[in-house]
C-alpha cells in the first residue's frame, strides 16, 4: 500500500486501514496546463483506485482555470479527464463541482470524463447529510463578483469563446499559464469566517443539511454551529482529502 515519504507511522497505519466504499472530497487542486503537470494528480488517483471508493467528488478550481472548449484542451487536462474516465469507469461515481476558475462544462467534454458536473451536491451519509459546493458565492451581497461571474459564464460568453481559433487559444492558454505559474495562489486575505458559518447556518435551515464543505479559501477549517461548517485544504498544497463514512456519517482526514 502507498504512504507518502512525509508521513509517519501513525499517518501511513491510517491510510492502510481505509477500509473501501468511502467518499472522498478534495478542492482546489489548480492543476497547471502545462505538459506533465496532471502527473500528481492521475498518481494520487491510482492510489485512490487502490482503496476501491464509491465516490469521489473534486470542489472546484481543478485545474488553475479550465475553458472547456476544445480550442482551450492541453495534454494536461486530457491527461486528467482520461483517467477520470477511466476511474468513473470502474465504478466509482466522479462528481465535478464547478468553481470560479471552471467555465462552460455543462455539454463539454469533461461530462464525457466524470458522472455529472454541478453546481453543487447533496450527499447523504448515516444520519447527516452534506452540502458540498464550492464557496466563492458565499457572500450574496458581494455584488460586484456575482455580476462578473454572470458576465463570465453567461451563454454568450460562451459562444465567443467557441469563436476562437485554437492556435489564438493556445497562445492565450500558454500566456496564462506562464502568469500563473509565478504565484503561489494562497489568498492573502481574511477568511470570512462569519460568512462562512452564516451560509452554512442557512442552508442548513430546517435541518435540510447537517454539513456544509467548501473550497476556495484553501484553509483547513472546522467550524461548529447548527450546521457544521468545513472548508477544505487546498489539495494542491496538503494532498488531503475528506474521507466521509456512508455508514456512520462522521468524516476525517487523510492523504492517499
Amino acid at each position: 500500500m502507498y504512504a507518502l515519504p512525509f508521513m509517519n507511522e501513525a499517518e501511513a497505519d491510517a491510510v492502510r486501514a481505509i477500509p473501501p466504499g468511502q467518499i472522498f472530497v478534495i478542492g482546489d487542486l489548480h492543476i497547471g496546463l502545462a505538459d506533465g503537470d496532471d502527473r500528481p494528480i492521475v498518481e494520487w488517483l491510482d492510489r485512490l483506485a487502490q482503496h476501491a471508493p464509491r465516490a469521489l467528488y473534486m470542489n472546484g478550481d481543478v485545474f488553475h482555470y479550465l475553458i472547456a472548449h476544445k480550442n482551450f484542451r492541453t495534454p494536461s487536462i486530457d491527461g486528467v479527464m482520461e483517467k477520470l474516465r477511466q476511474l468513473r469507469d470502474s465504478g466509482v461515481r466522479i462528481h465535478y463541482v464547478e468553481g470560479n476558475r471552471d467555465f462552460f462544462l455543462k455539454s463539454s467534454f469533461v461530462e464525457q470524463s466524470v458522472t455529472d458536473a454541478e453546481t453543487e451536491y447533496a450527499v447523504g451519509a448515516g444520519t447527516n447529510r452534506y452540502l458540498i459546493v464550492h464557496g466563492d458565492m458565499i457572500n450574496d451581497r458581494d455584488w460586484p463578483y456575482r455580476f462578473w461571474r454572470r458576465l463570465s459564464k453567461n451563454p454568450v460568453m460562451r459562444l465567443s469563446v467557441g469563436l476562437i481559433p485554437k492556435k489564438i487559444a493556445k497562445k492565450f492558454v500558454d500566456g496564462v499559464e506562464a502568469k500563473l505559474a509565478k504565484s503561489n495562489f494562497k489568498h492573502k486575505r481574511r477568511v470570512p469566517v462569519e460568512l462562512i458559518s452564516e451560509y452554512a447556518a442557512r442552508r442548513g435551515r430546517g435541518g435540510v443539511f447537517t454539513h456544509a464543505v467548501l473550497g476556495h479559501f484553501h484553509k483547513k477549517l472546522i467550524l461548529p454551529g447548527s450546521v457544521t461548517a468545513t472548508v477544505l485544504p487546498a489539495w494542491y498544497e496538503s494532498g488531503e482529502a475528506m474521507m466521509i463514512d456512508p455508514v456512520t456519517g462522521s468524516f476525517e482526514w487523510v492523504v492517499i
